[in-house]
């Protein structure tokens, strides 16, 4: 169907020649595009930016009013994100089982700052199609070579097998290869984190 379109196409530029605008995947070939009928073909979807119509007199398409202070911009700024996020408002549990750092985890030697969500910055990432997952910790301050000893011992302690880690010390994370991100957050948070 393409080529017969095609060559109906080609057969169309030269009775009517390149001058005169055919319509794009038509079956009338032999149509061409008016101004006037630019106007009935407004919803038509073409198939780039370049051969796509002009738009003209834009102010006449859509008609609007500008209010300073309407009564229904109350409801519109609900729906709008934070400019900022909002504090921590401290309670002794949350329904989501989130839990805040605390004041403990300042006396370690190494630090594991929070995203600007609150969250443990740790993470799974999954490559070569679901074979090869890594558990990756970043936003780690201070010493970093003494974290990763701890991160080792408390994972071949608990899975009760040898852990393979990297440390990336420019970057400021620890990779640690299989799926370690549950055991991680755990470890995080008896730490205070």
């Amino acid at each position: 169907m393409a080529t017969v379109l095609r060559t109906h196409s080609a057969f169309a530029r030269l009775l009517f020649g390149k001058n005169g605008r055919i319509l794009n995947n038509s079956l009338d070939l032999g149509a061409k595009l008016l101004p006037e009928s630019q106007l009935a073909l407004s919803s038509k979807h073409y198939s780039s930016y370049g051969k796509s119509p002009f738009v003209r007199k834009i102010k006449e398409q859509y008609n609007y009013e500008i209010e300073k202070n309407p009564p229904e911009w109350e409801y519109v700024k609900r729906l709008l994100p934070f400019t900022t996020i909002p504090k921590i408002i401290p309670k002794d549990s949350y329904p989501s089982g989130w839990v805040p750092p605390k004041e403990e985890a300042l006396n370690h030697p190494y630090f594991l700052s929070r995203t600007k969500n609150a969250e443990l910055p740790i993470y799974l990432k999954i490559t070569y199609r679901g074979m090869r997952k890594i558990s990756i910790i970043r936003k780690i301050e201070g010493d970093i070579w003494l974290l990763n000893d701890e991160i080792k011992q408390y994972l071949k302690q608990k899975n009760k097998r040898y852990v393979e880690t990297r440390v990336h010390e420019v970057a400021r994370l620890i990779e640690t290869k299989g799926d370690y991100v549950n055991d991680l957050r755990e470890w995080a948070l008896s730490k205070g984190f």
